[in-house]
């Protein structure tokens, strides 16, 4: 991967200036982000854009970002919107790789919030007959009411309880609260509930109380989540690259732009300590032993 990428990065950077009318401002180290960049790469071709990495410092971002054959501006990740956004770029942004949130609203974006009914649907082929699901929802970031959440998991033939944590701190009362009542525990993503000091005790709690995580991330499936939804990279990439030519074009960007397709793995350990027989014939899945 890393090979990859340093080609599509030294073929976007070498560029004429006036041939790379895209700025794509990026945090390097994530697998993620290069995966997506990969995606982008492969749809948009690297002489399209040119790739400003954050660890270039503050000179080379600003001169991107003013330079006048710049036509459209796309962060990917969280860390380069929130740069992109401090220096108020002339140029069109469009914010890929990002949790949807008040940061993106008015922006052009292509965010990584897999739909519920998408991850009860994966977790229905998974693991058939469970159909009472945990979900921890944070009242300050969550896209979406108890109810609503409640309501769409009924609709898709669950049970559902939903427990409202506002912090860290009370992440683990919120899932012993769910002890015996739930077969499974959905986590959307949350920096603040969950994060390298919250996952162990988490996957702890998870194992004491024989209750699976279905984690958002194939980090958080690596570090004991029994199974992870997640969006598939490169296609996000992909979809990335669509919606910027339709702005290249002066058209609408469309509706706010979710994954349009993911993928499912299960850690193969953590369902043997919890006792947990998944199918995987229905799926495509990726396991990790």
């Amino acid at each position: 991967m890393t090979s990859v990428l340093a080609r599509i990065c030294l073929a976007a950077v070498s560029l004429p200036s006036s041939q790379a009318t895209i700025v794509v401002v990026y945090e390097p180290g994530v697998d993620a982000y290069a995966e997506a960049l990969e995606g982008l790469g492969a749809s948009l071709g690297s002489n399209a854009f040119r790739v400003v990495d954050l660890r270039d410092g503050d000179p080379s971002l600003t001169s991107a970002l003013g330079a006048k054959d710049t036509q459209l501006v796309i962060a990917v990740g969280g860390r380069a919107l929130a740069e992109v956004q401090s220096r108020k770029a002339s140029a069109p942004v469009l914010a890929t790789m990002v949790l949807h949130s008040s940061e993106v609203e008015g922006t052009a974006h292509v965010d990584l919030d897999v739909p519920l009914s998408i991850e009860l649907g994966a977790m229905r082929a998974l693991w058939p007959q469970r159909v009472r699901v945990g979900i921890v929802r944070n009242p300050g970031r969550s896209r979406y009411s108890a109810e609503a959440l409640e309501s769409r998991a009924r609709k898709e033939g669950f049970t559902p309880l939903v427990v409202d944590c506002d912090g860290p701190g009370r992440l683990l009362k919120a899932v012993a609260a769910m002890k015996g009542k739930v077969d499974f525990l959905v986590c959307f993503p949350d920096p603040d509930l969950y994060n390298p000091l919250t996952i162990k005790p988490l996957v702890m709690a998870s194992l004491e109380s024989r209750l699976p995580i279905v984690g958002f991330s194939p980090a958080f499936v690596r570090a004991g989540a029994a199974a992870g939804i997640y969006p598939d990279y490169r296609e996000t990439g992909r979809q990335t690259a669509e919606v910027a030519l339709r702005m290249m074009h002066g058209e609408d960007h469309g509706a706010d732009d979710g994954p349009r397709k993911v993928r499912v793995a299960i850690n193969q350990r953590i369902a043997r300590l919890l006792g947990v027989e998944f199918q995987t014939s229905a799926l495509s899945v990726e396991v990790f032993r």
